[in-house]
């Protein structure tokens, strides 16, 4: 905590494991601190008082004084900010940090208060894994790609109807595996810090662009979708891989020559959910498939690529905040059930 006069910030501020800075809302001065922040950046207080943003930005980073002040001055007008910048410490070490600016009062007066949390390992995770994901999706397609070629070649050259189906089965196989590295790209794109920024949006009208974009993949299939209109969630970019993956697995899986999928967007006002149901009339979904989508149930070697949809879609759904179940349809088939956060009216 500062000891110069002047406002000063609460004394509780000093037992968080964040820093905290209390900023002039016009000129973005530094007026105080909790000790977590002068650990976190190497420096005293009063000498922070003192630099500019620069002094203690990475070299690699653009982030200016003239930013940071416009940064400040826009959560000072109500619209708070939140941004991940590089610094660099007093002893020349590079950080990760997660800024978030808001607008606040101390004894009558507007300040901005700054929550500045170190995401360094964070990051750093998030980097492994991401080229761990890379280097899988690399491999997968291509270890695939030479099976396939093998196996097509083996299929022309016999004749023996057993070896044969035996040979289709290795296809089939090496197609599902293939399809993993799309998915595992999928999730990475679903991560990306863009793609998770929520808004309002009508459920209806996206049910209806991903149903036409099934329609022209799958000409096969008969699709049709009905219920509401003006039903709002808020969700991000996540919620049509959802709702995607549903309508391609009902489709895909559908032993039938014209697979028959119904789509309905259904109002739940009692929980305040927006739902969206998809109804086939394929092959039951094996509860094995089912049964692994929770965290207690430990993946068996009974499971296989067909139920990496299924993934796809819980941890979508689970990242919006809604809830995934599956269902009998009668006479015949699955109702899969996607239930979103209804947006504030």
């Amino acid at each position: 905590m500062s000891d110069e006069g002047g406002v000063r910030l609460p004394r509780a501020f000093d037992d968080l494991r964040i820093g905290i800075t209390l900023h002039d809302p016009a000129t973005g001065a530094v007026l105080d601190g909790n000790e977590r922040l002068a650990e976190l950046y190497g420096y005293p207080l009063e000498e922070l008082r003192t630099m500019n943003v620069e002094d203690y930005t990475a070299p690699s980073t653009r982030f200016t004084q003239r930013e940071a002040v416009e940064r400040i001055r826009a959560a000072a007008g109500g619209d708070p900010q939140v941004f991940e910048w590089q610094i660099e410490r007093a002893n020349e070490e590079l950080r990760w940090v997660r800024v978030q600016l808001n607008r606040t009062t101390l004894d009558g007066d507007d300040y901005v208060l700054a929550e500045v949390q170190d995401i360094t390992a964070y990051r750093a995770r998030e980097r492994r894994l991401r080229l761990l994901s890379r280097v899988v999706r690399h491999n997968l397609r291509n270890k695939t790609n030479v099976l396939l070629g093998y196996a097509e070649r083996v299929k022309t050259a016999i004749e023996d109807e057993r070896l044969e189906a035996e040979v289709q089965t290795i296809l089939d196989i090496t197609m599902e595996v293939g399809t993993l590295s799309d998915s595992v790209r999928e999730i990475e794109e679903i991560a990306e810090p863009d793609a998770t920024e929520r808004s309002p949006t009508d459920l209806r009208e996206l049910v209806d662009d991903l149903v036409a974009d099934a329609a022209a993949a799958f000409p096969s299939a008969d699709l049709t979708v009905d219920g509401g209109t003006d039903i709002r969630v808020i969700v991000d970019k996540g919620v049509a891989y959802a709702v995607r993956h549903a309508l391609e697995n009902a489709i895909d899986h559908n032993d039938r020559p014209e697979p028959s999928v119904t789509v309905s967007v259904v109002d739940d006002p009692e929980h305040e959910r927006g739902i969206v149901r998809i109804a086939d009339d394929g092959p039951t979904i094996p509860d094995h498939e089912i049964d692994v989508l929770n965290e207690d149930v430990e993946t068996s070697s009974t499971y296989h690529g067909t139920g990496v949809g299924l993934w796809v879609i819980q941890w979508c759904v689970d990242s919006l905040g809604g809830e995934l179940t599956f269902d009998a349809n009668d006479p015949r088939g699955n109702v899969v059930s996607i239930a979103l956060p209804k947006a504030a009216d």
